[in-house]
């Protein structure tokens, strides 16, 4: 057995953490710095339009320093931009903030404006000087985007360009109105007004009647702004349709499979092979729970509730701390190292607060942040052990160069689907008694359906509502309706009217169209590694498990600049293997197999 190691964590400070935006971007709205850093942008923006018309004459040597200029100037952006998006999300009620924000956003449009044509010019290079360029040392560190470049078949002329340059200022509107107006709701509950990461932390109450009661109220509360959402989502459409005119694509999702790298047909084999395993996994799973519910069927407020009670007490951050980096270090001690870097440099906001965004993410880049809403439920450290999982890979990610990372959005959930694992794994471990394996499993189980099968529910509703966008406006009825069907669907039972406006409620739906089947596109994926690692003494004669953790960190370290399929390779998975998909899946069904197991043990079934 592999020798556990101990982390300890700091107990000096038991409040809640708050992120130090200082650390990689600015001490304030006001600091002298940002008007510094957008003067620099305006310089640089000038310095690289001199090359306009005069890329196919340039030495190799000259290339460099463009790119050298060009990815200074991204870092700049990046540094502005993500500032102004971090601060607004803790300060969603103060207009300052969100003023600050916009203005940001179109200044940096602004500076990049008249800079389309190096990606067209380059795009354009007859073939010879593509190989000088590819060929030279002085270019060979951006070979990764030269390469995507040169062969990018969609690559916009310079009018074009210009034009989704000049739209983006007023589209990105759409998504702050969404933000701002999904920031000031509020939820009614027993005479106390609640935020949204307040509410939700009540759907997961013992009391079936309280369930239900937070769902209707989350409906309500959608269901009575539903006029806003509608025309935001109906504009984010068209805005989205518009966008594939000028690029060129014909299908509403083929910019999605150009960026992810992926082929329509992985997408479609993945979901179609999701789909067709809703009665076998997820509506197989939903039965077993109603019969340890004594029920005939669930309801839609209780397909997130474990039957086995959770222990009342509730976790603290140190505790939630501790647990993740723990897991993490049981995997492999330099990724509990990179992790416990971004805990100890502040760049965590842990607790829920007015004005602030609801749900949790983390940032890219050298710096990245992490927004949570830690309310101490148990879930929370699955959440954490997620958004840390983010957060070292793009430590990783940040040594290749703005410029050269590309990584997909189909690769960008892997990481943090494999750090949900290593907690699952480190709480099995650890459990001392059937029932309490049988609520881990459930739980666990739960996780990988909301990324998996939910998730390509998600992707069927809004690539119908994509297409029938194209037809014309959609009603809020109609969207509902889209909704209730694709959700029922993969539930196996009718959702009802108190959960039809909860589309309303997903936030990538509005601001990352095309996203959410990266979801399930990296469980899938994170399960084929899952099933590798497991078995990795059986079919490997010389090699260790201790080698996985090494072979792993290149995976991540490489997202930006390979495939998935050949990223892999090395862990001996064909992903072009027609069962890809179908072992990817049949942990899940591994998992409720255990369940039934030992729910029949228990005397539960």
């Amino acid at each position: 057995m592999k020798k556990k190691v101990a982390v300890q964590v700091d107990k000096t400070n038991t409040a809640l953490p708050n992120w130090d935006l200082s650390i990689g971007y600015y001490k304030g709205l006001d600091d002298p710095q940002i008007e510094l850093d957008k003067e620099s942008l305006k310089r640089l923006s000038k310095e690289l339009e001199l090359y306009r018309n005069q890329l196919a004459e340039l030495e190799p040597y000259q290339l460099a320093v463009l790119l050298q200029k060009y990815e200074s100037m991204i870092e700049l952006a990046h540094k502005l931009s993500y500032y102004a998006f971090l601060y607004s999300d803790t300060h969603k009620t103060d207009r300052a903030a969100n003023n600050f924000a916009s203005k940001i956003n179109e200044s940096i449009s602004t500076y990049f404006e008249r800079l389309g044509f190096i990606n067209y010019e380059l795009n354009s290079l007859p073939p010879e000087k593509m190989i000088e360029f590819l060929n030279h040392p002085k270019c060979s560190y951006w070979i990764p985007w030269l390469t995507r470049i040169f062969n990018s078949y969609w690559s916009l002329n310079e009018a074009a360009s210009f034009i989704i340059d000049q739209k983006s200022i007023v589209s990105s509107a759409w998504d702050r109105l969404y933000s701002e107006t999904c920031a000031k709701l509020r939820f009614s509950f027993n005479g106390k007004s609640l935020n949204d990461a307040e509410i939700s932390a009540k759907a997961a109450s013992d009391d079936p009647e309280v369930r239900k009661k937070v769902m209707k109220e989350i409906n309500r509360v959608y269901k009575n702004n539903a006029d806003v959402f509608t025309l935001c989502y109906n504009m984010i459409l068209k805005d989205k349709e518009t966008d594939d005119t000028l690029y060129g694509f014909d299908e509403p999702m083929e910019e999605s499979l150009s960026s992810n790298h992926i082929t329509r047909e992985n997408l479609l084999a993945m979901s179609g092979e999701v789909v067709d395993s809703y009665i076998p996994i997820s509506q197989r799973f939903f039965k077993l729970l109603a019969k340890m519910m004594k029920v005939d069927r669930i309801s839609y407020e209780d397909r997130n509730f474990n039957p086995i009670p959770a222990p009342k007490t509730k976790v603290t951050w140190e505790k939630c701390v501790q647990k993740v980096l723990q897991a993490y270090a049981d995997f492999s001690l330099d990724y509990a190292m990179s992790a416990s870097s971004i805990i100890n440099q502040n760049l965590i906001d842990v607790p829920p607060a007015k004005g602030k965004r609801s749900g949790a993410y983390c940032i890219r880049g050298e710096y990245p942040y992490i927004l949570l809403n830690f309310t101490g439920s148990e879930s929370d450290i699955t959440t954490f052990a997620h958004e840390l999982g983010h957060g070292v890979h793009h430590l990783l990610l940040s040594r290749i160069g703005v410029l050269n990372d590309s990584t997909p959005t189909a690769l960008a959930e892997v990481a943090s689907e494999f750090a949900e694992n290593l907690v699952f794994r480190q709480q099995l471990e650890a459990a001392k008694t059937d029932r309490e394996k049988l609520r881990l499993y459930i739980n666990r189980v739960e996780e990988m359906l909301q990324s998996v099968h939910r998730q390509i529910s998600f992707f069927k509703f809004e690539n119908r509502a994509h297409r029938e966008r194209r037809k014309g406006e959609l009603s809020t009825e109609r969207l509902n309706q889209i909704w209730r069907e694709e959700t029922s669907r993969y539930l196996g039972f009718d959702i009802g009217e108190d959960g039809e406006c909860l589309w309303m409620s997903i936030s990538h739906l509005f601001n990352t169209p095309y996203y959410v089947y990266s979801y399930a596109f990296a469980g899938l994926v994170v399960n084929n590694l899952i099933l590798a690692y497991e078995k990795w003494d059986e079919d490997r004669e010389f090699e260790t498990k201790e080698d996985f953790p090494s072979l792993y960190f290149n995976m991540l370290a490489s997202t930006g600049v390979e495939n998935f399929v050949s990223l892999l390779e090395p862990f001996g998975i064909d992903a072009t293997s027609p069962d890809f998909w179908d072992n990817g899946l049949s942990l899940i069904t591994k998992y409720i197999d255990e369940i039934e197991r030992l729910a029949k043990k228990e005397g539960l079934i």
